[in-house]
């Protein structure tokens, strides 16, 4: 049973849709990510969870009781912002307690709740701090904190760790997902980042346009998209166009470039033109003469952990990642061949959605 339930939810302003018929379900203490652009709707749809703005139609659902037109203070909702929303003027556990006590909490029990939410998070010993000395991380954890100590039965994260640099983010996403499935709160989570998104939830729902176009696990989110959107946005990928020459069986014959691959095909064939997705970690460099494309070195980059080429091929232009295991034997001008494991391809629907 769905601990949260959206129902066909939309949002209009004006003649234009932010948010159109969304149903989703959301089961109690799972960790889901609403992942998108800017302006697909994905921050708005958490507004209207929140109750800072009411829907045009459809219907939320929470623990089975219908909170459309609930205010925000009646819904008993934890929600971290993307500023994190600190009070300046109070110390790290009087924000922490401001929530219990605008609650009429037993001061007793105001501070035994805010010292268990303050070592949760690892900052008890912090606690007559004021937000402007901590570090960017630590505001982050206080308004983790804050959320938490009302023991909300839903959580809401916007963007909340946008404002942190790299090093610091990924740190944050580990203690994050780690506190989260400590506590068990149903956890709902608005991103733009891809990674973020795949590496923190249990699901992840992709919106473009106002719309759903996947909800899945992060691992199909990634190796199975469902469409060119969803397969350039959630991580990088060579999208390239395949000629099929023939389908007998279950079976498509594909020219791409110089060559032809067989491949299972069970859709309607609309079209000779067919669009491939090809991750640029599934690629693998070769001499020139064993690829399964031919191609040319016209840029390689060293990114630390791992090499990035970009290839000319046959095909068209080619993204390849090859992790650094010391210095490669490639490098720009060189002809190449360019080989994939069999399953490494993937056909997508010909339309975008964006």
């Amino acid at each position: 049973m769905s601990f949260l339930r959206l129902e066909s939810l939309t949002k209009r302003y004006g003649t234009a849709n932010a948010v159109e018929d969304l149903s989703l379900d959301i089961a109690q203490g799972e960790f889901v990510s609403l992942l998108g652009p800017s302006g697909c709707g994905k921050t708005t749809t958490l507004q209207m969870i929140a109750g800072f703005v009411e829907p045009t139609r459809g219907r939320i659902l929470m623990n089975g009781d219908d909170i459309t037109a609930r205010k925000p203070n009646q819904r008993g909702i934890g929600i971290v912002f993307q500023s994190y929303a600190l009070f300046p003027h109070m110390t790290v556990a009087e924000n922490v307690r401001f929530g219990l006590e605008m609650r009429q909490v037993p001061v007793d029990e105001c501070h035994r709740r805010v010292a268990e939410a303050l070592e949760l998070v690892r900052l008890d010993h912090l606690d007559d701090r004021y937000p402007r000395e901590l570090s960017g991380g630590q505001r982050q954890r206080v308004a983790l904190a804050r959320a938490l100590v009302i023991k909300p039965p839903l959580l809401l994260l916007d963007e909340p760790l946008s404002n942190l640099d790299a090093k610091l983010r990924e740190n944050m996403q580990i203690e994050l997902r780690a506190i989260q499935q400590q506590v068990g709160t149903t956890t709902l989570m608005v991103t733009h980042d891809q990674s973020e998104a795949l590496s923190l939830s249990d699901r992840v729902v992709v919106m473009n346009q106002g719309r759903v176009v996947q909800v899945d696990d992060p691992f199909n989110a990634y190796e199975r998209p469902n469409d060119t959107f969803v397969s350039s946005f959630v991580g990088k990928t060579n999208l390239l166009a395949g000629d099929i020459g023939s389908v007998q069986d279950g079976n498509a014959s594909i020219t791409l470039g110089d060559y032809t691959l067989e491949m299972p095909f069970a859709g309607d064939l609309h079209s000779n033109r067919i669009q491939l997705s090809i991750r640029p970690e599934k690629l693998e460099l070769t001499d020139s003469d064993n690829g399964h494309l031919q191609g040319k070195v016209r840029t390689r980059l060293f990114l630390g952990n791992h090499w990035l080429y970009q290839i000319d091929s046959s095909a068209g232009e080619l993204l390849v990642t090859l992790p650094n295991l010391g210095p490669t034997d490639f490098t720009v001008g060189d002809e190449v061949g360019v080989r994939w494991q069999p399953g490494a391809v993937r056909i997508l629907e010909e339309q975008a959605h964006g």
